[in-house]
This record gives C-alpha cells, sequence and structure tokens, in this order.
C-alpha cells in the first residue's frame, strides 16, 4: 500500500489523478491530507478516488503509527512548508507526524514538489539536508511558467513502484 499525503498546493487536483493511477496499476493508497489541501479539494474526491477513508486528523487509532510501515510514503503534492518541517524534524500535523514516524521505521518516503519557483530556490538548503542523511527521495518537478509543476502521473506511478521494489530487496 502507498500513502499518498496531499498537502496545499494548487496541484492537490492533480492527486486526484494520480491515486486513479495508482489503483489502475492495482496499487492500494492510502491518504492522508492536510487542512490547506481540504481548503483546495474535497476529502470525499480522495476518498472516491482511492476507495478508502481520508485522514485529516490524528485520532486515538494513532494512524500515523498505524500507516507509517506501509510500502511507501508519498508526498504529492509537497509543499515547502511539509518538506521544510520534515527537514527538521517538526510533527505538528498529521502529515508531519506521519513522516517523521515512517522515517524512524526507514519506511521510503518520496517527495513531489510543487510550488512557485522563489519558493523551491528557497528551501533548496531543507531539500538538500534531506538528501544527503537520505530520509527520503525527490522526484524532480516540471519548471514552467516560474513554477515547479506536478511532473506526469506516469512519472511518479513509475518512481513510486520503483522505490518500492528497491527497499522489499533490501
Amino acid at each position: 500500500m502507498i500513502v499518498l499525503c496531499v498537502t496545499g498546493s494548487v496541484a492537490a487536483s492533480e492527486a486526484i489523478k494520480l491515486a486513479r493511477e495508482f489503483r489502475r496499476n492495482d496499487v492500494e493508497v492510502k491518504c492522508f491530507m492536510s487542512e490547506a489541501a481540504c481548503e483546495l479539494i474535497h476529502p470525499n474526491s480522495m476518498e472516491f478516488a482511492t476507495g478508502n477513508s481520508v485522514v485529516t486528523e490524528l485520532t486515538g487509532e494513532i494512524e500515523h503509527v498505524k500507516y507509517s510501515q506501509e510500502d511507501l510514503i508519498l508526498v504529492a503534492p509537497a509543499t515547502a512548508n511539509t518538506i521544510s518541517k520534515f527537514a527538521h524534524k517538526i510533527a505538528d500535523n498529521p502529515i508531519s507526524t506521519l513522516l517523521i514516524t515512517a522515517y524512524g521505521h526507514d519506511t521510503p518516503i518520496i517527495f513531489v514538489p510543487s510550488m512557485h519557483d522563489s519558493m523551491f530556490k528557497a528551501i533548496k538548503e531543507n531539500i538538500d539536508k534531506i538528501k544527503e542523511e537520505g530520509s527520503a527521495t525527490f522526484i524532480n518537478p516540471r519548471m514552467d511558467e516560474g513554477k515547479a509543476k506536478f511532473p506526469s502521473k506516469e512519472d511518479i506511478v513509475l518512481e513510486s513502484l520503483r522505490a518500492i521494489n528497491l527497499h522489499k530487496k533490501d
């Protein structure tokens, strides 16, 4: 199972299509959504796309622990805020708490940055920190119109499946 974390980028709408593409490839998807993502798309859309309930808050079910050891944690889209929180191991919402818990279990994590290019440049130090410590990998955004845009869903699916297969070999 892939845990798809949707954060508050306008590219959140692409996460619906991405979840459907995973399902077409027989991959089960569980979704976590940030508060900002819920302002852009409704959790019902992600529930429809994944076939599973959506986590928008942590409850007594300790979702951050329950889903932290799945095949892959995919943050798509990944905002500057979420990437920076992970770089500094800040856990103050369901997604950042899941990411840190998953990191502690050596679960593969992939970020798909989606933001304005100025923000992307501003957090380069945080991205480099994450890459250097080997705590996650990144799928490069498509740079266009002054933005770091969501890459093709096919590329994200292929990279995700590759990461899962590499981790299973370890």
